[in-house]
This record gives structure tokens, sequence and C-alpha cells, in this order.
């Protein structure tokens, strides 16, 4: 069974150029950690400063798996130290 996972964003809305930085490592390290990236989408209508990243991942198991190596991947770990967290 595939799991769909939703994570939120809040943007700085004066650090929009990081947060392109920001999400073009996720575009790189999800998929060759695992998962398969659907993409990064912002409400058509409200908070200017509020993002969603969805990926899909096969199983709990594999979701697992596809963390731990997020975390030992270089941009993963950047974006996780940028963020303040230790996994996506």
């Amino acid at each position: 069974m595939t799991i769909t996972c939703f994570i939120r964003y809040r943007i700085d809305p004066f650090g929009k150029a990081a947060f392109e930085q920001y999400a073009r490592n996720w575009g790189q390290a999800i998929p060759r950690c695992g998962a398969d990236l659907v993409g990064c989408f912002a409400p058509h209508e409200g908070s200017a400063t509020t993002e969603c990243g969805v990926y899909d991942i096969e199983s709990l198991a594999a979701c697992e798996a596809y963390r731990a190596r997020l975390t030992a991947d270089p941009l993963g770990r950047e974006n996780c130290s940028r963020s303040g967290n230790g996994s996506s």
C-alpha cells in the first residue's frame, strides 16, 4: 500500500530565494533516497508563506529506511540542519 506524505513549510517572506534553494535540494535528495516526489505546492488562495511538499513511499518500513538514507544524504543533511530538524 502506497503512503502519501505531506510536509507543510512556513516560508520567511524575506527569505524566498533561500526557500527556493531548499526546495531544489529536496527535489534531488528525496528521489535519490527512495521516495517518489510528487511536488511542492503553494496554496491558490490564502497565506503566501505556506507551501506543501508531497511525496509517495511504498510502506512504513520503506519510510523508515528512506528517512535513514535522507539523513545520510549530503543535501538531506544540509536541509535538515537549515530547518533545525533532524529529519524530513
